[in-house]
C-alpha cells in the first residue's frame, strides 16, 4: 500500500526531495508539496529564485558527499536545455592589495573530483588576484530551473499545492488529494521554519546576500575572497561573478549577517564597492561588445538566506516522529540540494519501508 508524504515547502531543497523520493521510491509514495510561495513568485522570504546561483565549494565546508552528489547531477541536468544549467569554467582565488602578502594556498578538497582541475597561481585576466586555480563548474538561472523542476515534479505525478500554515503542527491533518492525511511529513521551510509558531531554531539565522544582475556577460565564472578588506567595507564582503546561459551575469557579493529588520533596500555604498572591484579585477566585463566600457545593471536581487550553524539539519524531529527535517543550508542550497535530497530520501525509506528483521 502506497505511503502518503507530505512535503513543506517548494524551494530548490523541498523540489529536489520530492522529485528524489519519487524516482526512488515510485509508486510506493503518494507525495504532495504544499507552500506558501512557488516557482514564480518573488517573495521576500522566497530565498530560491534570488540564489546566484552556481557550483562552488570550500575547506571549511562538512557535508562534502552532498556537494559531490550535486555536483554530478548538475553535470548531467546540463545537457538537458530546458534546466538552465550550464557549464562554464570557474577561477577562484584571493584579491591581495599592493603591499600586501597572499595568504597561504591552501588545495581544494575538490580537487580530483571535478574537471579540469588547473592550478595558475596568477593569471593576466585577473591583476591583483592571486593563488588562482579554477575547474570545470555550473551556474544556474535559478528561477527557470526551479520552474523545470516544478514541472519535472508535476510529470512525475507529485501533487502541487499553493497553502500556508500557521504551525508545522497543522502538516499533520492537511488533507491529500486522495482525503487521507500524511503519513510523514518533511520540513522543507528554510528560514520560514522559525515563522511557524510552533517552531523555533536558536541555530536558524537569516543572512542577507545582495547580487546585481549585470547585462554584460563573460565565457568565465570567478569567485574571489578578500583577506584584505578596506576600511569602508562590511564584514563578508568579497567577489564573484557568473553568467547565465539567457545571457548577462550575476555579480556579487557579501555574506551580511549584520543587518536589520530583513532590509532590503539597496545600499549604494556597497554597490559603489561591488562595482569598482569588477572594473579593477574583471577588466574582460568593460570588453563586453554590446556594452564596451560600462556595466549595464539590469536589476538588483536581495534576498535572505537561511543560514543553520553547523549546517543543515537532516534528522527525524526528536518531539514528532511524523515529522523530517531537511532545512538551512545558508549560501549551499542549491549545491547541497541534491544531495540533501538523496540523504532524506534514505531516511524516508528507513521509516516508512523498514527492512524486516531476521
Amino acid at each position: 500500500m502506497s505511503k502518503n508524504v507530505l512535503i513543506v515547502g517548494a524551494g530548490v531543497v523541498g523540489l529536489t526531495t520530492a522529485i528524489e523520493l519519487k524516482n526512488k521510491y515510485k509508486d510506493s509514495v503518494n507525495i504532495t508539496i504544499i507552500s506558501k510561495d512557488l516557482p514564480g513568485d518573488d517573495a521576500v522570504f522566497y530565498t530560491s529564485p534570488k540564489a546566484g546561483a552556481h557550483w562552488i565549494s570550500s575547506n571549511k565546508k562538512e557535508q562534502k558527499e552532498w556537494h559531490l552528489v550535486t555536483y554530478h547531477k548538475l553535470k548531467e541536468l546540463s545537457k538537458i536545455p530546458e534546466t538552465f544549467i550550464k557549464p562554464y569554467p570557474l577561477y577562484m582565488g584571493d584579491i591581495v592589495p599592493k603591499g600586501k602578502k597572499a595568504p597561504e594556498y591552501e588545495e581544494p578538497w575538490f580537487k580530483k573530483y571535478v574537471d579540469g582541475f588547473q592550478y595558475l597561481g596568477t593569471d593576466p585576466k585577473f591583476p591583483g588576484v592571486e593563488n588562482i586555480y579554477c575547474f570545470d563548474s555550473y551556474t544556474i538561472s535559478t528561477t527557470y530551473y526551479l520552474i523545470y523542476l516544478l514541472s519535472q515534479a508535476r510529470k512525475l505525478g507529485i501533487h502541487i499545492q499553493r497553502h500556508t500554515l500557521k504551525a508545522l503542527k497543522d502538516a499533520e491533518t492537511f488533507k491529500l488529494e486522495n482525503g487521507s492525511v500524511a503519513d510523514l511529513i518533511i520540513n522543507c521551510t528554510g528560514l520560514l521554519y522559525n515563522f511557524l509558531s510552533d517552531c523555533h531554531d536558536s541555530k536558524l539565522k537569516p543572512v542577507r546576500g545582495h547580487v546585481i544582475v549585470l547585462e554584460n556577460n563573460l565565457p568565465y565564472q570567478v569567485t574571489f575572497e578578500q583577506p584584505y578588506l578596506p576600511k569602508d567595507a562590511k564584514d563578508g564582503e568579497f567577489l564573484m561573478l557568473f553568467p547565465r546561459p539567457e545571457g548577462g551575469a550575476i555579480l556579487g557579493g557579501i555574506y551580511d549577517k549584520n543587518f536589520l529588520n530583513y532590509d532590503t533596500s539597496i545600499d549604494n555604498n556597497y554597490v559603489k564597492r561591488l562595482l569598482e572591484k569588477a572594473r579593477t579585477y574583471l577588466p574582460d566585463l568593460l570588453k563586453d561588445a554590446h556594452h564596451p566600457n560600462e556595466l549595464k545593471i539590469a536589476k538588483h536581487v536581495i534576498g535572505f538566506r537561511p543560514e543553520r550553524q553547523g549546517g543543515a539539519r537532516i534528522g527525524v524531529d526528536p518531539s514528532n516522529p511524523l515529522v523530517v527535517h531537511n532545512y538551512g543550508n545558508g549560501n549551499s542550497g542549491y549545491i547541497e540540494s541534491w544531495g540533501c535530497a538523496k540523504s532524506t530520501a534514505e531516511l524516508v525509506g528507513s521509516i516508512l519501508f523498514p527492512s524486516p528483521k531476521l
